[in-house]
């Protein structure tokens, strides 16, 4: 009998990432067709447009709400648009602040684009939504925001 641990994991279920894809599969296919578009569908929209790279993945809708991906297969284009958005939220929102202010930091200092801007961030608020996911809590807020300034330092 194994008796080793196995990591808690909070996973959506397979109907509540149907539900998360369709709006990003809705407000695409809106703005492709150039339908008014919501506030969040126009978000939405911005960041999939700056992702050509993903843009194939919007050619089947089935495929599009079905699919899985593995960590081998390198970053899950759903998490990244969904992490994309939620920093897009954090800066139209000031919260919190130091998003906003690294991101201007690193675009008027450093000279960084701001989609470049967006990847530093983004890439500690995945780590951060990572380890939380894997020790099964919640993100550590504290941690991220010291993470997000150090950008400004480097």
């Amino acid at each position: 009998m194994n008796h080793a641990k196995t990591e808690p994991r909070n996973e959506p279920d397979r109907e509540q990432l149907r539900a998360h894809r369709q709006v990003l599969w809705d407000a695409w296919q809106r703005a492709k067709d150039h339908l008014p578009l919501d506030a969040m569908q126009i978000r939405i929209a911005r960041v999939i447009e700056m992702h050509p790279e993903h843009h194939h993945f919007f050619d089947d809708m089935e495929s599009f709400l079905d699919r899985d991906f593995h960590v081998d297969d390198g970053m899950n284009p759903y998490l990244h648009l969904s992490l994309h958005l939620a920093l897009e939220e954090q800066v139209a929102t000031k919260q919190p602040p130091e998003v906003g202010t690294a991101l201007e930091h690193m675009m008027t200092h450093k000279g960084i684009s701001r989609h470049d801007a967006l990847h530093r961030v983004l890439e500690i608020l995945a780590e951060s939504v990572y380890y939380a996911q894997r020790e099964g809590r919640d993100p550590d807020v504290l941690q991220y925001l010291t993470r997000v300034k150090e950008l400004m330092q480097k």
